[in-house]
C-alpha cells in the first residue's frame, strides 16, 4: 500500500513540473513555417505490369480475372480489355492457390479500381514545390521583421 501511495506522489510531483520542450516551443525564435505537403497516398497505388488472357500482374502479384471481378477504370466500368499496363490501381481480392513465394501465389481479383491519369505523382511534387516556396517566402517574411 506504501508503495502505491509514493509512486502515486512521484507521478504527480511529475505532472506538475514544467516541461523543457513545451516551454522552447513557445519562444518567438520558433517562428519557422513548414511547408504542407502531400505524402502521395494515391501515388504510392500500385501500377500494372502486365495484363493477359484472364489475368494482370499488380506490382509482384498475379491476380485471375473472372466473370465476377468488377473492374472500374475512372468511377466507370470497364473490361480487361481497357486496363494497360502502366495505370495505377487499388485491387480487392483474396488468395486462389497458395505458392512457394509471393511471386508463385495466384490471386482473384473481386474488384479492381485503376486510374487512367497517371500524372499523380507529378502533381503531388508540384504541389509540394509550390509549398515549399511559399513556406520559404514565408520565412524571408519573418526574419527581415525581426531585424
Amino acid at each position: 500500500m506504501k508503495m502505491i501511495r509514493v509512486s502515486f506522489l512521484l507521478l504527480g510531483g511529475a505532472m506538475l513540473l514544467p516541461l523543457d520542450s513545451f516551454a522552447q516551443s513557445n519562444k518567438k525564435n520558433n517562428r519557422r513555417v513548414v511547408p504542407l505537403t502531400r505524402k502521395g497516398a494515391a501515388a504510392e497505388l500500385p501500377t500494372i505490369k502486365k495484363v493477359g488472357g484472364d489475368s494482370v500482374t499488380i506490382g509482384r502479384k498475379t491476380y485471375k480475372v473472372t466473370s465476377f471481378t468488377r473492374i472500374l477504370v475512372d468511377g466507370k466500368r470497364a473490361t480487361l480489355g481497357q486496363l494497360r499496363p502502366g495505370m495505377q490501381v487499388s485491387v480487392a481480392g483474396g488468395v486462389l492457390r497458395y505458392g512457394k513465394g509471393e511471386a508463385d501465389t495466384v490471386y482473384k481479383a473481386t474488384r479492381i479500381t485503376a486510374k487512367a491519369d497517371n500524372k499523380l505523382e507529378e502533381k503531388r511534387r508540384e504541389f509540394n514545390k509550390k509549398q515549399a516556396e511559399r513556406a520559404r517566402e514565408l520565412n524571408r517574411r519573418n526574419n527581415r521583421k525581426r531585424r
